[in-house]
């Protein structure tokens, strides 16, 4: 019949059409030219997108005819391949500098996921590229949200060895972070399931002639996709031991790849050799590679020289050009002579140009700026330095969840403190500012910009989870136990770790996924010379405020000392409206060992059941500022009425209101107030409210076996401050006693607050040892942990923490899953939480303070904050009366610092 001709016809043209586009996605794959690619897809798009569309619509299923029924191929078997192959031409656009084309198929690839695959199919063929490019982009947050809820899905389909294969990028990209311990956490027990046979041998392949059953056909593809898994495997695992100095057993595995990757593996080994000191064997090894990775653009090197090398087949040329930039590193490394290392950087910079690759060109910029410096050409080695800081900045992300991004910088900070050490040198102020700051508390200034979002006071399921384990945790921590060793016991400490973890884990999931968070992770780069010059100018302007003279007006000068300690030296940088000035101070013996011994009474009163020491540092130990920074640049600090210190590593500890200066406390000279890095002062100057009211909240009692002491001075401490405020600047009912707890607080910080609001807080608060998790604030139901603290927004502009070591600071590493060394110095204090939540100042101390001295100071700050004056100035003078009064004694009270700059 016509119609059965119709039918025959249409089938004919459809599998014609299918031929043709299967043709075509076979030359793209022997040939990989662009132009073959989108024959493919100007053949593959319409024959999924129309034709049969179209085809099943009118047809469905029906046979054009007798004898066997031909159906059409599914269009899903030609759509994964064709979104796969997007990102590998994307790949080879980007290659040959053709970024706008190679975004264009990225983008389009991206649409054609979405309309033809389905959310599996998705996160088996599409979500690993598309991560890879986004983290390459910058977008960390959003690469790592798409591997997580691939890995997730997969897992739910038993979809096991696909799901493998996100973890593995997941891992890489861990690995780019610096995160190794996380990565090597999430490729645990992979090994030996993939190793069912050893990498090359029994594999099935497809012969000539040969009939395959599709039992056969799949068992064949299993094994290939092992095998490629496996690879993969190995060669993410010899980088990771590489990089935490197993070299061992990174050499053990670079030596069982080197059948499948050939002189890839071999120049990992050269660079584990190189890394291990044995530049001669690293020699060695990259001359016998010789012939592979050396062009016409780039001199042969002599030597001897083992058989050549061969390139594995099936690698595309960029994947030889990124190594051909690693190549021409490791020569610049183990060249003998100065200038042909700098040819060998020049070479690897040039080929990096055609191919981007920052973690390599800020690699190639600090070996060129090491070599310029030996040869006292100082101007174009801080000029090298320059590029590879920029680089690294740039590159630089804010971590997701509460990780701090510390590890990512651990590999970097030599080049950083080499750029530093000569910038000092060259008494370049600015450039030392820029590298100071930058190494310290960057992901704090970003969350302090984020503004929050219209609609998302109501809390996720997340958040609600998170409040839920919190309440399981304090029910077994808070409850009415004994302490004493016993199966109860462990029991009960089994449970609080796992609880640990799942909170842990739910505030990076938290940080990750939510929006608020995303402009944290994915900041856009800063202009470095710009952002330092304004960040310094915005030090000295102090814009004044109408109607309120001589107390926050702003006259006078305002200075900030930003700090750097490092090998028995603090570098100091002071900025001021005379300039910005440079220096550094050789620590002598003896005050090396009077930070030593404070920091470790610091962190010893702190446990529960120790007896505090007296913790004044200059007193006791006769350390002044001077013994810390040259005495010219002391000087110029304290020609300003508000001076604001940075200060790093065991620095944040002091005393700093009470360190001794040109012969008397700091606070006798100037308004202190203590910020973690310069970057974050744009968003905290903020003019303070000249009338101020407050929120009151005190905890009183606390249970036995928490072993804390009972705060007696708390009631008079609330009374004091009502009379002071009066009922009509009360913006609610003071919580005490039993409503003093976690709900009640809760709901102050969700509710209250506004312009000109103080939140007071009375209680005591765990600091910040070594898991800031366990950060906290002790009340009347439990503890109100960091966590909880870190995914809220504060509406208090001001925020009084009456409390014990609030601002106490981690020292050294930290944990969380695993162990994370803190490299950048980050701002992870309660003191802190509060400010990127949004207060602006915090009142806090990283020591202990006695109850009658917390009463004492916190009812002089208020009375002078009610009186006019601005939190800082507010600050020192409580300060100054308690000096004048000479009671309590200045020890109980010497922590307490003023968080913010006004």
């Amino acid at each position: 019949m016509p119609q059965d001709n119709d039918h025959t016809q249409e089938w004919t043209r459809l599998a014609t059409h299918t031929d043709q586009a299967v043709e075509a996605s076979l030359r793209w794959l022997s040939t990989q030219r662009l132009t073959d690619f989108h024959a493919y897809a100007d053949a593959a798009i319409p024959l999924i997108e129309e034709a049969l569309p179209a085809y099943l619509d009118r047809w469905g299923e029906r046979s054009p005819g007798p004898g066997l029924a031909p159906v059409p191929v599914p269009a899903v078997k030609i759509a994964v391949p064709l979104v796969q192959q997007h990102h590998v031409a994307a790949d080879h656009h980007a290659v040959v500098g053709q970024v706008r084309e190679a975004r264009a198929l990225r983008v389009r690839g991206e649409a054609l996921a979405g309309r033809h695959l389905t959310g599996v199919q998705r996160a088996e063929h599409w979500t690993g590229g598309h991560a890879e490019h986004l983290f390459a982009e910058g977008h960390t947050a959003r690469a790592m949200d798409l591997l997580v809820r691939a890995d997730g899905l997969l897992c739910a389909e038993d979809r096991r060895l696909a799901a493998v294969g996100v973890r593995l990028t997941h891992a890489r990209l861990l690995r780019e972070l610096g995160d190794r311990e996380k990565a090597l956490l999430l490729l645990e027990g992979f090994e030996e399931p993939l190793r069912t046979r050893q990498p090359g041998e029994g594999r099935l392949r497809m012969e000539n002639g040969h009939e395959w059953s599709l039992p056969d056909l799949a068992r064949a593809v299993e094994a290939e996709q092992r095998f490629h898994l496996f690879q993969r495997l190995l060669d993410l695992k010899a980088g990771l031991f590489g990089d935490t100095e197993r070299y061992a057993e990174a050499e053990r595995l670079y030596r069982e790849l080197r059948p499948g990757m050939g002189p890839f593996a071999d120049l990992q080994l050269a660079s584990l050799a190189w890394r291990r000191g044995d530049a001669g064997a690293a020699g060695e090894l990259l001359d016998a590679l010789a012939p592979v990775f050396e062009d016409s653009g780039v001199s042969k090197a002599s030597g001897p020289s083992e058989e050549p090398a061969e390139l594995p087949s099936g690698y595309p040329e960029g994947a030889l050009a990124f190594r051909r930039t690693a190549y021409c590193l490791l020569r610049a490394r183990v060249a003998n002579a100065s200038e042909e290392a700098l040819a060998w950087c020049a070479a690897g910079l040039s080929t990096a140009a055609a191919l981007p690759q920052p973690e390599l060109e800020w690699k190639l910029h600090a070996e060129q700026a090491r070599l310029l410096r030996s040869a006292e050409r100082f101007t174009s080695a801080q000029a090298a330095y320059g590029k590879a800081v920029r680089i690294v900045d740039q590159r630089r992300r804010v971590s997701t969840g509460l990780r701090w991004d510390n590890s990512y910088l651990a590999e970097r900070l030599p080049v950083l403190h080499e750029a530093l050490d000569l910038a000092v040198e060259r008494r370049d102020a600015l450039t030392a500012l820029g590298i100071v700051d930058m190494l310290k508390a960057r992901s704090f200034a970003a969350r302090l910009a984020l503004l929050p979002v219209p609609g998302a006071d109501a809390p996720t399921a997340d958040e609600r989870e998170l409040a839920e384990v919190t309440a399981e945790l304090n029910a077994l921590e808070y409850g009415d136990v004994k302490s004493e060793p016993g199966p109860d016991a462990a029991a009960r400490a089994a449970g609080a770790r796992e609880l640990r973890i799942r909170r842990r884990r739910l505030v990076e999931r938290i940080r990750r996924d939510d929006p608020r968070w995303r402009a944290v992770t994915e900041g856009a780069p800063v202009d470095f010379e710009e952002a330092v010059g304004a960040v310094a100018e915005r030090v000295w302007r102090l814009p004044g405020v109408p109607g309120v003279p001589g107390v926050l007006d702003g006259r006078g000068r305002r200075a900030a000392l930003s700090l750097y300690r490092r090998q028995g030296r603090v570098v100091a940088v002071v900025v001021s409206p005379d300039g910005v000035e440079v220096g550094a101070r050789v620590l002598s013996g003896e005050v090396v060992r009077a930070l030593e011994e404070y920091g470790k009474r610091l962190r010893e009163s702190t446990r529960p059941g120790i007896d505090r020491t007296p913790l004044d540092f200059s007193p006791f130990f006769g350390v002044a500022l001077e013994d810390l920074v040259p005495r010219r640049l002391v000087e110029a600090a304290l020609a300003a009425d508000t001076l604001l210190v940075v200060p790093h590593a065991d620095l944040h500890g002091l005393p700093w209101q009470l360190l001794t200066a040109l012969g008397r406390p700091l606070v006798r000279h100037t308004a202190v107030g203590v910020l973690p890095n310069l970057a974050g002062l744009p968003t905290l100057d903020r003019p303070p409210a000249r009338s101020v009211r407050v929120s009151l909240f005190g905890v009183q009692d606390q249970p036995e076996h928490l072993r804390l002491n009972q705060l007696a001075e708390v009631e008079g401490e609330l009374c004091d401050l009502e009379g002071l405020y009066g009922s009509e600047r009360l913006l609610s009912r003071t919580a005490t006693g039993a409503r003093a707890d976690v709900r009640t607080l809760l709901g102050l910080l969700d509710r209250q607050g506004g312009p000109g609001t103080v939140l007071h807080l009375s209680c005591h608060a765990t600091a910040a040892g070594d898991d800031p998790y366990d950060a906290g604030l002790h009340l009347a139901d439990g503890r109100l942990g960091i966590a909880q603290l870190a995914v809220r927004r504060v509406r208090y502009d001001e925020v009084v923490l009456a409390a014990c070591s609030g601002a106490q600071r981690p020292s050294g590493t930290v944990r969380a899953e695993g162990r994370v060394q803190v490299v950048g110095d980050d701002a992870i204090t309660l003191a802190h939480v509060f400010q990127e939540a949004g207060a602006a100042f915090v009142l806090g101390s990283p020591a202990p303070v006695g109850d009658r001295s917390a009463r004492a100071f916190g009812l002089a700050w208020h009375r002078h904050r009610v009186g006019g004056a601005s939190p800082l100035r507010a600050a020192r003078a409580a300060a100054c009366d308690l000096l004048d009064e000479g009671r309590p004694a200045r020890h109980e009270w010497a922590g307490f610092t003023g968080f913010g700059c006004r």
